[in-house]
């Protein structure tokens, strides 16, 4: 059987129910997945956690398995799968176990907080699970991105339509036995072939929510496809993220870091390392250091070579434009031989390799003549998703992190922030919208539902009743009895508030008697 080919297997639903003539095969799984949903909803969140440990247990048990498909398919290190595949997604299986409940317990709105026309009342707002997500996962980090947004939908209470990447299909199928095997219910989880076209019957079958992973073109058609049906969505799309460094900055640490960066997974990660940008007596001690890290590194395999092709012809425009290749000047990528590591000085933020997505180990040295346009140059480029700065003393350091539009920040340091369990991925204008992981992405799965609870007696203070005319009946004026609400809540002196509250009881009878 080719591996692209449709495995019933991966299906968690009785007898893989084959599609109605009328019907696309993620329809069908879909309609499934909504049978399933309230009964998963129903369950315990304890139990739901409990899957999660399970499934955390089982990624150690099997991580020689994983990292050997890792390796046939994408071409990945051991070492590369453990610290950035599997560590991560079995950190936030560990975080949802101890945090979960907090995330999701219902919040009591205090009598504080509750307006004096709505007297007496009892409000919650609950978490309640959206119903039916639709992920469609990426290849570049096949377990831990799929596998984040797997189970904090899971464990939200809602039923999963997972379409994977046609890059890493023995990849997904490792990660869905992995959670069939940790006892999910029949009908919970359901995997789709990896085949494009079934990312296009996903995208338009009715969900409740789609979370996509993946470039800006595809990312703009799931969001039109999505919007056209009232369908929210999650977009996690790609950068060209800046390093800035400030004058007092390490230039050893920079670009160590900058490089690693760069071409960490071969350079194939959405918020890779990009832009270093520095006034020009930094920028030549980083330079110096980069280029003892390019001599004898060999060609970076790339899992879509033609990924290298485009980032080397943006390279030789902006050598046209006035940049230099660090080095000497690398030779051209190809399937065979693989892609260079593409490093240049003296880059500007017009040329086109400063403002694009690529998937290969790029990284631009770009010259700013202050601090203030460090800032003008990181503006330049419409993608933001996150951002580095390298400083000595925090302070500045931070002072300038609120300055920038990037979501996800680091301060000295690069890429490997985004693996923290506790906090979000956030994803912002070009670069997507929404969050994945930690609190906001679990949040981000579910929809609030709030219960008000009315006072119990009939005959309790319900104001706003006597607003509409009944019959002939004459309507009371109302508005001397809201204007001392109104002032004895709300005015700026804190003797006109008293005054307005001492009023209030006596407009309150008032208004009472005028409806009888």
């Amino acid at each position: 059987m080719s591996v692209f080919a449709y495995d019933s297997s991966m299906d968690t639903t009785p007898n893989a129910d084959q599609p109605t003539p009328s019907e696309s095969l993620a329809g069908q799984m879909v309609s499934n997945a909504r049978q399933a949903q309230p009964d998963w909803e129903a369950l315990p969140l304890a139990n739901r956690l409990e899957i999660a440990n399970r499934v955390r247990g089982l990624l150690a048990q099997r991580a020689t398995d994983l990292c050997q498909m890792a390796s046939k398919e994408l071409g990945k290190s051991g070492q590369d799968t453990l610290s950035a595949d599997i560590l991560p997604l079995a950190e936030a299986c560990k975080y949802l176990k101890r945090h979960a409940k907090r995330i999701l317990a219902t919040r009591r709105i205090s009598r504080a907080d509750t307006p004096w026309g709505l007297f007496g009342s009892k409000t919650t707002v609950e978490r309640r699970a959206r119903g039916v997500v639709g992920i469609i996962g990426t290849w570049n980090y096949p377990y831990f991105l799929a596998g984040t947004q797997m189970i904090q939908a899971l464990v939200a209470g809602n039923t999963v339509v997972f379409k994977p990447s046609e890059m890493a299909p023995g990849c997904a199928r490792l990660l869905v036995e992995i959670f069939q095997m940790a006892g999910l219910p029949s009908g919970v989880l359901h995997a789709l072939p990896p085949e494009r076209e079934f990312g296009t019957q996903l995208t338009s079958a009715p969900l409740n929510h789609l979370v996509f992973t993946g470039s800006l073109p595809v990312g703009r058609m799931v969001a039109n496809s999505a919007a056209f049906q009232l369908v929210s969505s999650t977009l996690e799309l790609s950068g060209c993220d800046p390093l800035l460094a400030l004058d007092d900055a390490d230039p050893a640490l920079v670009a160590s870091s900058a490089w690693f960066g760069a071409v960490v997974n071969q350079g194939q990660t959405c918020v890779a390392t990009r832009r270093v940008i520095a006034t020009n007596g930094l920028l030549s001690r980083i330079e110096f250091e980069l280029a003892r890290f390019l001599e004898g590194v060999p060609p970076f395999r790339l899992v879509q070579p033609r990924e290298g092709l485009k980032a080397y012809q943006l390279a030789l425009e902006a050598v046209g434009q006035g940049a230099r290749f660090i080095g000497p000047v690398p030779s051209l990528p190809s399937a065979e031989t693989g892609c260079p590591p593409l490093v240049l000085a003296n880059a500007s933020p017009e040329m086109r390799i400063c403002r694009e997505s690529l998937f290969a180990p790029v990284l631009c040295l770009v010259p700013a003549k202050s601090e203030q346009e460090l800032l003008k140059v990181e503006k330049a480029c419409p993608l933001s998703l996150g951002a580095s700065i390298f400083s000595a003393v925090p302070g500045r350091a931070l002072a300038l992190a609120n300055r920038l539009r990037s979501p996800n920040i680091s301060i000295n340091e690069v890429v490997i922030s985004t693996g923290h369990p506790a906090t979000p991925i956030v994803a912002k204008g070009l670069s997507g919208w929404g969050s994945t992981q930690g609190d906001e992405g679990l949040l981000e799965l579910t929809e609030p539902r709030v219960i008000y609870q009315g006072p119990n007696k009939a005959t309790a203070f319900r104001p706003h009743l006597g607003l509409v005319p009944k019959g002939r009946q004459l309507t009371p004026d109302m508005a001397p009895l809201l204007a001392t609400m109104l002032g004895a809540k709300h005015h700026a002196s804190f003797w006109q508030r008293w005054s307005a509250t001492c009023a209030f009881p006596f407009q309150a009878i008032r208004w009472m008697r005028a409806q009888k």
